[in-house]
């Protein structure tokens, strides 16, 4: 059971995102809001209210950030994406999100659990949900805006996760405790920390798997400052780099593992096209997995073969979760279109939901799920458009290395539901930035910055 100060933190963070705002310049106070929130809250602890969304960890923060953009740093934040793509794909996520609410208000009636149905009473509350989900890409969309920007958003990824190694290092060697200790309770189960004869650190973010990814993103960031000759910190680049490739080996996410070697390889070893090109295929990996899953030409007993010969507590965990999958997209395709809707309707009474398309495909049918992949995989698609007509050598740079983290973003998708606030201003920040690049060659460039 959480303590009482697990929901003071969620009572107390609106004042530390207001005292952000106060001090700081809009970039870094947004992402000390979201990521700080993120990072520091209690997990599955929610203010649930009638007829609005849940307020807690993925809201509060986005809901403050929003408030302290518009109202205290006076930023025009308009409530979509701008015209074009990333609003269209926006507008169809909320469309979908109705279309969901009126095709489910059928009752769940099983031997072990009933749920509801859905009616129009939920219709304000789910739309509002799914705008607060992506608010902290649409936010970083409209504040990211040129090369010093994306400099800017990269190297407060870095600190933060600096700062968060402590505790991560500290769970390492003393089991994830921290949660417990300050919030009263385990987020999760406690077996599925334990491995290699370790611990995975937990911290606040719910699960081990999540502060690995966490700390790919970080790894992906630093490696793109170092590329650029940006000092990431009053360390040596090269030492940071070696300390958060450390941190993620001794994290224990065998994903996450393989994810920061292909960004140490991609970002360090190749050439911007090169890195680019990279970034595409995974792309376009990622969004055939769903598909061949669908029509059952996934080669998934080759897969787990194939991982087993490396290793075999890898090959069990992942045949476990193909099984899985296998059952949800059965259900899935029950309601193709529109999905299930939230309350574990797009669930089996036993099974085990683990990657996010699964997740988005189940809840929110073909439409929820086409619209926030195509949210992510549009931001690589459409730098790599661009790519050939940026003049300076750090703007190729920096677009080619933060695509492929986006594109790293978008596959641990299909094993994991490592979505984040965080992984949201990651893409958000690339889309904003490919949207201020000149649509010609003929401008004039000033420090990276068109004018």
């Amino acid at each position: 059971m959480p303590n009482s100060f697990a929901y003071m933190a969620l009572i107390i963070w609106p004042f530390v995102a207001i005292i952000l705002y106060k001090k700081k310049e809009v970039i870094p106070a947004t992402f000390w809001t979201i990521v700080g929130g993120y990072l520091l809250l209690p997990v599955g602890i929610d203010f649930d209210f009638p007829l609005i969304p849940a307020l807690g960890k993925k809201t509060i923060p986005s809901i403050m950030a929003y408030i302290g953009c518009v109202f205290i740093a006076k930023e025009k934040i308009a409530l979509l994406p701008p015209k074009g793509l990333y609003r269209n794909l926006f507008i169809l996520f909320l469309v979908g999100s109705i279309g969901m609410v009126l095709t489910n208000g059928e009752e769940i009636i099983e031997t072990t659990r009933y749920i509801p149905g859905l009616s129009y009473r939920d219709t304000f509350s789910v739309v509002i949900s799914q705008w607060l989900m992506l608010l902290p890409l649409v936010l970083s969309l409209q504040l990211i805006r040129t090369y010093e920007d994306q400099v800017k958003i990269l190297k407060l990824i870095v600190m933060a996760g600096l700062l968060y190694s402590v505790l991560i290092l500290f769970e390492i060697r003393m089991s994830p405790q921290l949660h417990k200790w300050i919030y009263g309770f385990f987020p999760h189960t406690w077996g599925q920390q334990v491995r290699y004869g370790g611990f995975r650190p937990v911290v606040f973010l719910g699960h081990g798997l999540w502060v690995a990814f966490f700390l790919v993103i970080v790894l992906g960031a630093a490696l793109t400052l170092s590329k650029l000759k940006v000092r990431i910190s009053y360390f040596p680049n090269k030492l940071v780099i070696t300390y958060l490739i450390t941190l993620l080996f001794l994290s224990k996410g065998f994903g996450s593992m393989i994810l920061g070697l292909v960004l140490f390889v991609g970002i360090t070893m190749f050439s911007s096209p090169m890195t680019m090109r990279i970034a595409m295929v995974i792309v376009i990996a990622a969004f055939s997995y769903p598909l061949l899953s669908i029509l059952e030409l996934f080669p998934h007993t080759y897969l787990v073969e194939l991982i087993g010969s490396i290793s075999q507590s890898q090959a069990g965990s992942l045949g476990y979760r193909f099984n899985q999958e296998v059952m949800l997209l059965d259900r899935a395709q029950e309601k193709w279109l529109f999905g299930w809707g939230g309350w574990d309707r797009n669930r089996l009474a036993d099974s085990v939901t683990d990657g996010y398309w699964i997740i988005l495909f189940g809840k929110y049918g073909a439409i929820g799920f086409s619209a926030v992949f195509g949210l992510i995989a549009s931001t690589v698609v459409i730098s790599q458009n661009l790519f050939s007509r940026l003049q300076e050598k750090n703007d190729k740079t920096i677009i080619a290395c933060h695509c492929l983290l986006a594109a790293l973003i978008i596959l641990d998708q299909i094993p994991n539901a490592s979505m984040s606030p965080c992984a949201w201003l990651v893409i958000g920040g690339l889309a904003g930035r490919i949207a201020h690049i000149p649509k010609t060659n003929d401008r004039i460039k000033i420090n990276n910055t068109p004018i």
